[in-house]
């Protein structure tokens, strides 16, 4: 295998390592397994620079409105601006080094192909053309000049993609009458472009190399080396503690993936029911060596063995072979609606470039009007170090979000919806299947604590996989009702929807108030919608959910119109503490406070709360029982007010603190506070 090597994707600034998640496994077993999402502390992925451009922008010789079919010096002069917003440490420029071989991926899922005097690709035979399903080859071209005759470090740039529903010309098993495919056809929106047309144009310029490998057709890699031995196992570059998502096998990889130094990630801008949207993570399905598994088509279904929901584990697990190393998403031809094979194609003519492929995508779902963190791709790829999704860690470049967002159309009856609540306190079952009776008095004012009884039943934590939380067994009594109870903490006031899935039928208290009772509701997380107006800080909810025979659960989605999750929203079992004085200096302003951490003692994370005078500078720090500094939490600039800081254990190397007792102090100028808690492992 000389030559062969796994790359590695360091993001500037980005601390990553054990202390990125708290990630529990069950049944890890072989195929499929149940896997808590990791719960990422964002704070520790360090930050990150997007570049955002579109074609309104006063500073382009031609703008024009972002409905607008542009022509290629439009789009290049969009493209170009994106590249040249991105002041940070990892721009273009600074990430293809001198005699790098570059990977450009793009997207040719379907490709308008004509063969025998026909169509013959059933993604782009829907009446019209389908311009919104691919990568803009005007984009491609606007990136390759940038890197041949302004750049012009790299030694080679090699076109990659896996189409799926295509074959390449002169292959085994290609029809014989095709006299065209993905990579020859001329694509006519996008100024009559071919991908070889490109390749010809810049080939040698420079002396830089440049061509196309249809990954379909690329040699695989196994242990044993190329087209040899068992599947290659799915690396862990950034040392997170997690190496697999969805095969514990791994895969077989593409031999030039392995080998390129750089890989910049091109993507079209795309609805799907799947994962959500189709941005630079999801464009990982097309390097899936499927022929290594014996298919003779280039389907990618193989990645749907454990089913559609499993599929952005799977692209996940491939992205970690060979990760993104620059990322652009381009809307000048999106997707909307049913999405991404029968969606609407839009003009939306904005670009978003970065060198983190997470923030990127958080960024270009923003705009497409999802909440990244709804996104679990997202949640998985930052988990494993790749990058972040948390917006108040994006500093952006160029336009504002809220000035190039558009609401794209979502999928119609969607397996996608916000992430919803994953832990819930449960309390019963209850012998009666009549959803109006009321074995816990004042069930409505219901603000339990975990451990505390009712009827001598304790309050117990249930936590689930997925959105539709599966109850234990033990609350699976036919003809029988069991109460369940989470806050929805919200930053601001503000009006949205409560979606519930909830078994055989439910009753749903909000901020102590009746609003819904369903005599039959079910598992999808709309079966119970009903309009809330959220208060800011903690609203209860209590949801009674009625099981006629079998297994029983529920689901909670906190969302505006459309299921994506409110902004500013979490789901917590517990209150957070009260903030109380504790300072050291009496004759401090009672505008400074640090509360007592919540629970003490804790086991695997405990909540700091504080009130900061600011807005100003502020150290939040946890030290041993012998005064050395074990983490530092906050260190940062904050307005004033309250404050909620998470600690997970562990210090700043991320291994887990051995149990004892620690003290946290805070600081800003001219104040400190100090308090202990106590860690039981």
């Amino acid at each position: 295998m000389k030559g062969l090597k796994l790359k590695r994707l360091w993001i500037p600034g980005a601390v990553v390592g054990l202390a990125l998640l708290d990630l529990s496994l069950v049944e890890k077993s072989e195929g499929n397994r149940a896997q808590l999402l990791p719960a990422v502390d964002t704070a520790m992925l360090g930050e990150a620079t997007v570049a955002i451009a579109c074609s309104e922008c006063e500073a382009l010789a031609r703008p024009a409105t972002r409905d607008t079919p542009l022509d290629y010096d439009q789009v290049n002069a969009v493209v170009r601006r994106a590249i040249a917003l991105d002041d940070s440490p990892g721009n273009l420029a600074a990430v293809v080094e001198a005699g790098d071989w570059v990977a450009i991926k793009v997207n040719i899922v379907t490709a308008p192909l004509v063969i025998n005097g026909r169509r013959r690709t059933s993604f782009w035979d829907q009446g019209r053309p389908h311009w919104g399903q691919v990568t803009d080859l005007r984009v491609v071209k606007s990136v390759i000049d940038y890197l041949v005759r302004e750049e012009g470090d790299a030694r080679r740039i090699t076109i990659v993609e896996g189409g799926a529903e295509w074959a390449k010309l002169d292959e085994p098993g290609t029809d014989p009458a095709q006299t065209e495919d993905g990579w020859t056809v001329r694509w006519e929106a996008f100024d009559n472009l071919s991908y070889v047309d490109i390749v010809e144009e810049y080939d040698g310029v420079n002396g830089i190399a440049v061509d196309i490998v249809d990954l379909n057709y690329d040699e695989w890699v196994g242990t044993d080396g190329v087209g040899a031995g068992d599947p290659l196992p799915v690396p862990d570059p950034n040392h997170s503690g997690i190496s697999w998502y969805q095969r514990p096998e791994g895969y077989y990889v593409s031999r030039t993936l392995l080998e390129v130094d750089k890989l910049v990630n091109i993507a079209a801008m795309k609805t799907h029911d799947i994962p959500g949207v189709t941005l630079l993570h999801k464009q990982y399905v097309g390097t899936f060596m499927q022929r290594a598994y014996g298919a003779r088509n280039n389907s990618k279904m193989d990645l749907h063995r454990y089913g559609n929901e499993r599929v952005p584990w799977g692209f996940m697990d491939m992205f970690s072979y060979r990760p993104t190393d620059y990322g652009i998403i381009e809307g000048f031809w999106g997707t909307e609606g049913r999405g991404p094979q029968w969606g609407n194609d839009v003009n939306h003519n904005v670009v978003i470039a970065g060198s983190d492929p997470v923030a990127v995508d958080a960024v270009g779902a923003t705009i497409m009007g999802y909440n990244p963190k709804d996104l679990v791709f997202l949640r998985l790829s930052a988990a494993k170090g790749f990058g972040t999704y948390d917006l108040d860690r994006i500093a952006l470049r160029g336009d504002a979000v809220d000035a190039v967002q558009r609401d794209f159309d979502k999928t119609p009856n969607p397996d996608f919806w916000g992430w919803g609540n994953r832990r819930w306190l449960v309390n019963g079952p209850y012998a009666s299947a009549d959803i109006d009776e009321a074995p816990i008095i004042d069930e409505a004012a219901l603000e339990p604590a975990e451990g505390q009884e009712h009827n001598g039943i304790a309050w117990q934590a249930v936590e689930g996989t997925e959105r539709f939380v599966q109850l234990p067994e033990t609350y699976s009594q036919a003809r029988s009702t069991t109460y369940a109870f989470a806050y929805i903490a919200s930053q601001t006031e503000q009006e949205g929807f409560l979606y519930l899935g909830a078994d055989d039928g439910c009753k749903v208290w909000f901020n102590g108030g009746e609003v819904v009772v369903k005599e039959r509701a079910g598992t999808r997380p709309d079966a119970v919608s009903v309009p809330v107006s959220l208060r800011r800080g903690l609203n209860p909810v209590v949801v009674k959910v009625r099981n006629g025979f079998g297994a029983v659960g529920l689901s909670l989605v906190a969302g505006d119109e459309d299921g994506d999750t409110l902004p500013g929203i979490e789901y917590l079992t517990e209150a957070a503490p009260p903030v109380t004085a504790v300072e050291e200096d009496a004759a401090a302003p009672a505008a400074f406070a640090l509360g007592s951490n919540y629970p003490n003692p804790f086991n695997a994370s405990t909540f700091i709360s504080y009130r900061t005078p600011g807005p100003g500078a502020v150290s939040l720090d946890i030290y041993d029982a012998r005064g050395g500094l074990v983490r530092r939490l906050v260190d940062k600039s904050l307005p004033g007010g309250p404050h909620l800081t998470r600690w997970d254990g562990r210090d700043a190397a991320g291994a887990e603190s051995a149990s004892g007792l620690y003290f946290y102090r805070l600081s800003v100028p001219g104040r400190t506070a100090a308090g202990k808690m106590m860690l039981l492992r």
